[in-house]
């Protein structure tokens, strides 16, 4: 996100549930100066409700009923945070999480849905991501006419037991366990007949009028003291408020949901708003169903712009009855509203899917229109000094305990860090800045720290100290030291798990977010890696798959899928401390790290340094998923073209015409290590690399250099 006015308020969207989708397409389609919009999500996909029939019916994939949050808030402008909270600090303000530093928010809009009821055992409908997954491992584990229960009467449990029926195909048989005396208890009379014919033909079976109170050793326990058997059970039941929204002090009613007025804002926290499932309106009581989240998406956009502005609220009155439309299978649905009026036949199925089309249409990634981006975009990737009291508040809780080879760092505040090196070793240090690629501070925060300790690994160094420096966009109050803390408590995790002292750090007004590194490392002067020490006959291997560049080139533009995106961290994210200690127990001395200059870059280095050539396997290079499609589509870093033309002059010419060569030519942020390994040990090499869970693979191999010949071959 690039704000072209100065952060005063930080909105945060806890949950990426329905209205929340609404609230990003409407802010990101007329942005409000000064206000930072951040999306906090446990998954990247969001799934809408209305088309989870279909997918259990098998008649459309699970990612035709899913938005894509990365590519929604990279078109929204919105910050993305891929985490789930475990709890709010309403008195200061802050999201809480179990694994990173809190997110501080002006205001917060809540629509995270609702918990789960289902007792031990149990399968339950909500969350639905988590639900289709274990919905295959039903399948997988049950033998063939197995029994399956689904304990629920209304309209979530009919539907679903009707696309189960569906999608089994008389594989297993299904029962419907219901509290009520009767289904679809708040339907009209004609619909309640026509979903129990339905039923009957999809073979489904019927326990009516005791409620379930458990499931255990194969049988659903119901509140009369008898069963229902059955070999796996889904709840589709009531749910409740997620536990952490009332203990965090929201005034809630007595089943979890927060109490919101007409203008959806809680009763007892003017600064935090809720909508969708885990919101209650007082004196509008309704069922849990999407239809209400999406009306209440725009009356919650338009008055989280009022609430930045200091605007007054408009009040919403949400209509007491919805259309409801509940599929039957066999292209046929059921539609009713009220408690009389009722229609049923293949044009509802239709209506419905006309509905349900219109509605995802909105959130397509080229459905908010081209971005604002008339001048040419530069990639990220490979001042007026902040105020001290924010410095200070930021690198405090990063000291570490006193350490004898340590004598000056961050906890004695001298203009300088001072160390003493042990006797014996060498210092091998480096630097490294990198533009901010990610609107998430504290995971650009790790990925910086972790690129920049790279370079001490590709020469076989041990982490010792860092010295930080980094550049923070103006806010207002206290947002600077909040953001500077939350970079740098990322830095330091990944420092932490490197063994690595941060001794001290600058910081300073710059245009957007960015952060650097000096680091310096101790190593035996015998055992240190080297470029020029590849050998004719060496084995080329790579410890980390390609497309970094391209993935961050595509992410701004919101061309970027959530699951890519979510890969693509995971790998920035991958330290190569463990690739370099095997290099050292394999005897490897010809290393190098892949960044900025790409793959072939880095490689030519070594070529030239060591005077040989090499040949490489294109088919063999690994790539991150999504890379070489959106290179093929045209996007690429801006680095690419500089790098192409030192491949050209390594090739003598152009490449070959593969796809793959747009790897070759990739910047690498957090990039992995190429090596020279002798044929040998290649192989006992890459067993180890992939027993540790890295990607590596074997791309070439290293022969003679002739004179006036290239120096690098692809085939």
């Amino acid at each position: 996100m690039r704000p072209g006015a100065p952060i005063a308020t930080d909105l945060v969207l806890l949950g990426g549930g329905h209205a929340h989708v609404e609230v990003l397409r409407r802010l990101g389609q007329r942005p409000v100066p000064g206000l930072r919009v951040t999306l906090v999500a446990r998954e990247p996909l969001t799934p809408y409700s209305g088309l989870l029939p279909a997918v259990i019916r098998g008649e459309i994939f699970p990612a035709q009923a899913h938005i894509d949050l990365a590519r929604l808030a990279a078109r929204s402008r919105a910050r993305l945070i891929m985490a789930e909270a475990e709890g709010l600090d309403l008195a200061s303000r802050r999201v809480l999480f179990a694994e990173r530093a809190p997110l501080p928010f002006d205001l917060l809009s809540i629509d995270v849905g609702a918990a789960p009821s289902a007792p031990e055992g149990a399968i339950a409908v909500k969350p639905i991501g988590r639900f289709l997954a274990r919905l295959g491992e039903i399948e997988s584990g049950l033998s063939r006419g197995g029994r399956i229960a689904v304990v629920g009467g209304g309209a979530g449990g009919v539907e679903l037991a009707l696309a189960l029926a569906r999608r089994f195909a008389g594989r297993f048989a299904l029962v419907l366990v219901s509290d009520r005396p009767e289904i679809l208890f708040d339907a009209p009379p004609g619909a309640r007949r026509i979903a129990r014919v339905a039923l009957a033909r999809a073979g489904v079976s019927l326990a009516i009028g005791v409620p379930a109170t458990g499931f255990s050793c194969g049988a659903v326990c119901l509140g009369n003291g008898e069963t229902v058997a059955a070999d796996a059970a889904i709840w589709a039941t009531a749910v409740v408020g997620p536990p952490f929204l009332g203990d965090a002090g929201l005034a809630c009613d007595e089943a979890g949901f927060v109490k919101v007025a007409p203008t959806l804002e809680s009763l007892s926290h003017a600064h935090v708003f809720a909508a969708g499932d885990c919101a209650a309106m007082e004196g509008f009581p309704r069922p849990r169903a999407g239809v209400f989240a999406v009306r209440a998406g725009p009356v919650l956009a338009e008055n989280l712009r009022a609430a930045a502005a200091g605007r007054k609220l408009r009040s919403w009155r949400p209509q007491r009855e919805a259309l409801a439309i509940l599929g039957l299978g066999e292209g046929r649905a059921l539609a009713w509203r009220g408690a009389h009026f009722c229609l049923s036949g293949r044009w509802v199925a239709r209506w419905k899917e006309r509905i349900d089309a219109r509605w995802m249409a909105m959130y397509a990634p080229g459905a908010m229109g081209a971005m604002a981006a008339e001048e040419p975009m530069r990639c990220t990737g490979c001042g007026g000094k902040v105020g001290a009291d924010a410095l200070v508040e930021a690198l405090v809780p990063l000291v570490e305990p006193a350490r004898p080879d340590i004598l000056a760092g961050l906890a004695a505040a001298e203009d300088a860090a001072v160390s003493a090196p042990p006797p014996g070793l060498v210092l091998v240090q480096s630097v490294d800045y990198l533009r901010a690629f990610l609107d998430d501070p504290f995971l650009f925060g790790e990925i910086t720290a972790v690129h920049a300790l790279s370079d001490l690994y590709a020469m076989g160094a041990e982490p010792w100290t860092a010295l930080a420096i980094a550049g923070v966009p103006y806010m207002r109050g206290e947002k600077m030291a909040e953001e500077l803390a939350a970079l740098m408590a990322g830095a330091a995790r990944a420092l932490a798990d490197a063994g690595c002292t941060l001794t001290g750090g600058h910081s300073a007004e710059a245009a957007e977010l960015a952060l650097g590194f000096s680091v310096t490392g101790l190593a035996e002067p015998g055992a240190l890696f080297s470029k020029s020490a590849l050998r004719a006959g060496d084995r080329l291997v790579l410890t980390k798959p390609l497309g970094i560049g391209i993935l961050l080139a595509a992410l701004p533009r919101g061309r970027l899928g959530a699951a890519d995106l979510g890969a693509a961290i995971a790998v920035m994210r991958q330290s190569n401390a463990i690739a370099a200690g095997l290099f050292r127990r394999h005897g490897i001395r010809a290393a190098t790290d892949v960044t900025g200059f790409g793959l072939a870059g880095h490689l030519i280095e070594m070529l030239r340094a060591s005077n040989v050539a090499a040949r490489l396997d294109l088919a063999a290079i690994p790539a991150l998923s999504g890379a070489l499609q959106l290179a093929e589509s045209g996007i690429e870093s801006s680095l690419a073209p500089a790098n192409r033309a030192v491949l050209e002059t390594a090739l003598g010419g152009p490449p070959l015409a593969h796809r793959a060569v747009a790897l070759l030519v990739d910047p690498e942020t957090s990039g992995g290590l190429l090596a020279g390994v002798g044929a040998e040990a290649s192989g006992d090499l890459l067993s180890d690399l992939a027993a540790a869970g890295l990607g590596a693979a074997a791309i070439g191999e290293v022969f003679p250099a002739s004179e006036g010949a290239p120096r690098l071959r692809l085939m």
